[in-house]
């Protein structure tokens, strides 16, 4: 936006699943705006070769004894998430941003948690997000357009680190969730939150590894309380 440069997302790809197995994203005021969706999914024409991603411009995925629609195009990071300008909201439809995800899931208590996460960022002066999947040898195995095996996650997660130079609980704060992938009834609950370590110990991922331990070790219920510094809730 503005001519400026900016980071829009980092990720780490599993060649042989054709997925991010995570995707690390800063949320601050300065990403979100009016832009409109752009739909643009397409490969990542800069990042890795793109015979290693899954092939996403058709629906994208269908199971693997048959070519009836699956799977939706799941976002880790948010194209909500990205409403700056045209060129950041267009690269959240690259194949380095998508997994093969339930559409109950994805429209679901994800959609309530990518929500969740947005309105945090109006306590904060920034927040960091990674996203990710849990795959495994036995995860379920989903065609794309162009017939590639590709991994789907047997679960999702966020690592979430706020910071916020004029709270009052502290100038770093941090939260993780953990979801199996499959349908919930009802939203995003405070039982799917858990601290950074406990995500750590579920994932093998050192998450903000430059921070103090306290940060990884706080609970959510701490992290949850109001905050008079700006009259909002992380709950």
């Amino acid at each position: 936006p503005s001519n400026s440069k900016l980071r829009n997302y980092s990720f780490g790809f599993d060649k042989e699943k054709h997925c991010a197995l995570w995707v690390a994203y800063p949320l601050h005021s300065c990403y979100l705006g009016s832009t409109s969706r752009t739909d643009a999914f397409d490969y990542d024409p800069d990042c890795i070769d793109n015979s290693y991603e899954a092939n996403i411009g058709n629906n994208a995925y269908y199971p693997k004894n048959g070519e009836t629609y699956s799977h939706s195009r799941g976002h880790q990071l948010p194209s909500a998430d990205r409403q700056c300008c045209y060129e950041a909201n267009a690269q959240t439809f690259y194949g380095t941003n998508m997994t093969p995800q339930l559409n109950e899931h994805n429209e679901g208590i994800w959609s309530a948690l990518e929500g969740r996460v947005r309105t945090w960022s109006d306590s904060a002066d920034t927040l960091y997000v990674v996203t990710g999947v849990v795959v495994s040898p036995s995860s379920r195995i989903e065609k794309d357009s162009y017939g590639n095996n590709v991994t789907v996650p047997d679960a999702y997660f966020k690592a979430v680190l706020k910071y916020s130079k004029s709270s009052t609980l502290g100038t770093w704060n941090a939260a993780a969730f953990y979801l199996e992938h499959r349908e919930y009834s009802g939203g995003i609950q405070k039982s799917h939150s858990m601290s950074i370590d406990k995500l750590e110990e579920k994932t093998g991922i050192d998450f903000f590894a430059n921070l103090p331990a306290k940060v990884g070790e706080a609970t959510a219920t701490n992290i949850e309380k109001q905050d008079p510094a700006t009259s909002n809730v992380w709950w």
